[in-house]
């Protein structure tokens, strides 16, 4: 993120410096063809375009500054600062109606044949409080999209994805008949 930020603000910089020379040389011809009108950049001779030029240069740098550093004129919302997507940590009204519903299919069905297995069905009754906190959550509340986040955490803490299937399970397959052989 920090690189993606570094080449961000460089870019930024660049095509700022883009404008300022097109400013610049923008306004030196208007200088070139002008400066005949204005006496006192006539008497310098060659030099009078560049000086107006400057000193026209230096105006929208300086206003340029006021806008930016003294007035701060441009500042963003501080919402909009914090984080641009707020779903990527709370779930879309989308996923409340639509996927929650097939992820408590999945999660019961789940259950149920580790239930009839005897194995411990733990993982998946976590994974079922996981979901109905996360369905509380709104991205209008900053405490919760910081609830989400330490949520998620602690869920992958808990429950890496690399030990979702224990190996010993893996080389299990069921046969048509239903046995199981190991191969």
């Amino acid at each position: 993120m920090a690189i993606r930020k570094w080449i961000m603000k460089q870019y930024w910089r660049l095509v700022q410096v883009r404008g300022i020379w097109n400013l610049f040389y923008g306004v030196l011809l208007l200088a070139v063809a002008y400066y005949a009108y204005v006496p006192v950049f006539l008497q310098m001779g060659a030099a009078g375009p560049l000086v107006f030029a400057a000193l026209l240069l230096g105006t929208f740098l300086f206003l340029g500054y006021l806008y930016d550093r003294v007035f701060v004129l441009w500042g963003p919302q501080q919402e909009v600062v914090i984080e641009r997507n707020p779903y990527q940590y709370v779930p879309h009204p989308r996923d409340k109606i639509l996927w929650f519903p097939v992820y408590t299919v999945f999660l019961n069905t789940a259950e149920l044949v580790l239930s009839r297995l005897g194995r411990d069905a733990t993982p998946i009754r976590e994974t079922r409080e996981y979901f109905a906190i996360l369905q509380t959550l709104t991205p209008y509340r900053k405490e919760d999209l910081q609830a989400a986040l330490k949520l998620r955490n602690e869920f992958i803490a808990r429950h890496p994805f690399s030990q979702l299937v224990d190996e010993e399970d893996v080389d299990t397959v069921a046969t048509a008949d239903g046995e199981t052989t190991h191969e």
